[in-house]
């Protein structure tokens, strides 16, 4: 078949269209697959974006919850001896004095007997679960046991918990005055609004003079209003006061850091 002019630039035309089209092809593809990488890097990027507006839009009640919780935290350590104040008998001092004086105690001496750090363990209830293998036959869906689990749970929790470290400061105080005084002395410190306890008593005389009074042929009456008195025995007196051995245990925690939450 023999082309005419007219077929042979129309048949021009129409191959210059197709070279125009594969080369524009060819350079659009490229431009089309990263214009989808991109959509699809911008998708991933927009919902990071979302996520990580929805979590500063949780900062501020997070930073008020963390602010409370230290707050909270300070009310429940107010009990104990600040940590700068353990090692010092003069602080001690500070809180012993006042309640020596009160009960008529004199306070001779205050001195560090022993620091160290100890556990604070936790009481709980040591369950011991002997109706579990009969249990097993008849708990068909798990119910009977996850039941039993929640009535154990706090003691099972408590049990695994590790234990938290305080600090503890015995003192050694030696204190005179008489019986009366002396148990009424023990016991304003075992009231004291510290985290306190008295570890140990001992005393020179636990007769406060009868044993020495009977020895030496007098008598010592048991007085009641706490004050010292003293008995004549020949070319000496017995008093009804004596020195006490007391061991004091204070307890400290360090104080938390305000969380830096800006």
């Amino acid at each position: 078949m023999k082309l005419t002019y007219r077929d042979k630039i129309i048949a021009a035309v129409i191959l210059a269209i197709a070279v125009l089209a594969l080369g524009f092809f060819a350079l659009i593809r490229p431009v089309i697959n990263d214009k989808k990488a991109n959509e699809k890097q911008l998708a991933k990027l927009e919902k990071q974006k979302a996520q990580i507006e929805a979590e500063i839009a949780e900062i501020p009640g997070l930073q008020k919850d963390i602010l409370s919780t230290h707050e909270a935290t300070g009310k429940l350590t107010e009990i104990f001896v600040p940590v700068d104040e353990m090692k010092d008998p003069v602080v001690l001092d500070k809180y012993m004095n006042k309640i020596a004086e009160e009960n008529k105690v004199k306070l001779q001496s205050i001195k560090v007997a022993n620091a160290a750090v100890s556990e604070i363990k936790y009481y709980y209830y040591s369950y011991d679960d002997k109706y579990k293998e009969a249990r097993q036959g008849a708990d068909v869906n798990g119910n009977l046991q996850a039941t039993d689990d929640a009535i154990h749970a706090e003691s099972i929790n408590l049990k695994d918990r590790p234990t938290a470290k305080i600090l503890k400061t015995d003192y050694a105080i030696t204190a005179y005055g008489t019986k009366k005084n002396i148990w009424d002395y023990l016991e304003a410190v075992k009231q004291m609004d510290k985290a306190v306890t008295v570890s140990k008593v001992s005393f020179g005389d636990y007769t406060f003079g009868k044993n020495d009074a009977k020895k030496a042929g007098v008598e010592m009456p048991d007085f009641d209003d706490g004050e010292e008195h003293k008995v004549p025995a020949g070319n000496r007196e017995i008093s009804n006061a004596a020195t006490a051995q007391i061991v004091v245990t204070l307890y400290s925690v360090y104080e938390m850091d305000k969380p830096n939450v800006d």
